[in-house]
């Protein structure tokens, strides 16, 4: 069968690539002779996937001198596909009073037109802003031939809002699958001992993180120069996202930012023991050196999966509720807190509690993470095996 994937936003930010990557793995599990076209809405760096054909997305027609060529190789994509699946991930969500998240919108009502199944992966949906934001996004969402969401809050908020004969199911995140294609291993003893982290900055898209930004990258620099002067620890900030579409799609300037705070905190001979890590291109590599960590700070979502699913324990800072719910999930909530709320908790107590229980952590939430993941492969075997049998 063809697949079109519509809704992948960047193979530069890691956890879309790694709920692409794995979401191909899924299909090629039921349909071997599968094969797929990819709408990508950030063309920058295309790796090359296997059976895999880029498409360029609506949002990148309007730049581009050849539009109407690539216009009608995105309506052919369309017209090619036996099955539409839309991309898990986070994109229906509105923080500010545009009516719709714009692009996920117009390419999910475009290819409910077309007159195929569509699927929506495991997805959030939320946060809105308004009750009628919420509103359309469910009624266009319904008209799915299948949706999956992937947390419990996520469902609540679109069977709220959605119609009332309307159906989802729960799914966790694609990206816990990793933890079935490459289960963790046992942790050899870390001299020094390692700490990995992820820093965001939001902000722009959410206006109400404006005023914590500043004081969330200072306490992620405190809490790292903490544990490289408390516990002798090598710190390592990875930049997961480097999309360049937009300045704040990047990283790398939040990182670079946490690492000069915490290098000013430590005696200059320690500067080496925090690191900044910003060429890993494959979510493979990425599992790999978190699994390599002892402890991990999260504010990526993927960088907590990654991390779990390799038995490294996390603590968790979230910039949306998506976070917090994953972490729900593994088990952990009283290691995750909102990034609103950051000058209310004592980081270093909490990453104390999580540091002193690693041992007991570690399986347990590679553990969770793995039936998860095994939850995952059966709702997206059970929603494509249905068109397979046709």
């Amino acid at each position: 069968m063809r697949y079109l994937i519509i809704n992948f936003y960047s193979p530069l930010n890691l956890g879309d690539l790694a709920i692409l990557e794995q979401t191909l793995w899924l299909i090629e599990q039921i349909d071997p002779q599968a094969a797929f076209e990819v709408c990508v809405s950030d063309a920058a760096w295309l790796p090359d996937l296997p059976r895999v054909r880029w498409v360029r997305n609506w949002n990148l027609l309007l730049k581009q001198h050849d539009r109407a060529q690539l216009a009608g190789a995105l309506r052919r994509a369309h017209t090619r596909a036996d099955v539409i699946l839309s991309l898990g991930g986070g994109y229906f969500f509105v923080h500010d009073h545009r009516p719709v998240s714009t692009w996920a919108t117009l390419a999910l009502a475009y290819a409910l037109r077309q007159g195929r199944p569509v699927v929506c992966l495991p997805q959030s949906f939320g946060p809105f802003r308004h009750a009628y934001q919420a509103r359309l996004a469910a009624r266009l969402m319904a008209r799915c031939n299948h949706v999956l969401l992937r947390d419990p809050e996520s469902l609540e908020l679109f069977a709220r809002y959605a119609p009332p004969d309307s159906r989802a199911q729960f799914a966790p995140d694609t990206a816990f699958t990793l933890g079935l294609r490459w289960p963790a291993q046992p942790k050899p003893p870390a001299d020094p001992p390692r700490v990995g982290a992820t820093v965001v900055d939001w902000s722009p898209v959410d206006p109400g993180l404006r005023a914590v930004q500043a004081r969330y990258e200072q306490q992620v620099a405190d809490l790292l120069s903490y544990a490289i002067t408390t516990l002798g620890a090598e710190a390592t900030l990875f930049v997961q996202c480097q999309s360049g579409r937009r300045d704040f799609e990047s990283d790398v300037g939040a990182s670079q930012r946490v690492q000069a705070l915490a290098r000013q905190m430590i005696l200059p001979d320690l500067a080496g023991r925090i690191r900044l890590v910003d060429d890993i291109r494959s979510p493979a590599a990425a599992v790999a050196a978190y699994g390599r960590m002892n402890a991990f700070v999260a504010t990526r979502l993927h960088s907590a999966i990654f991390a779990a699913s390799q038995g490294t324990p996390v603590l968790a800072i979230g910039y949306q509720p998506k976070m917090r719910a994953a972490m729900q999930l593994l088990g952990q909530a009283e290691y995750s807190l909102d990034m609103q709320n950051i000058g209310a908790i004592d980081l270093r107590a909490l990453f104390d509690r999580l540091w002193t229980a690693r041992r007991e952590i570690g399986p347990s939430i590679a553990q969770a993470a793995q039936a998860l993941g095994r939850a995952t492969l059966t709702a997206v075997r059970t929603a494509i095996g249905a068109y397979r049998s046709r």
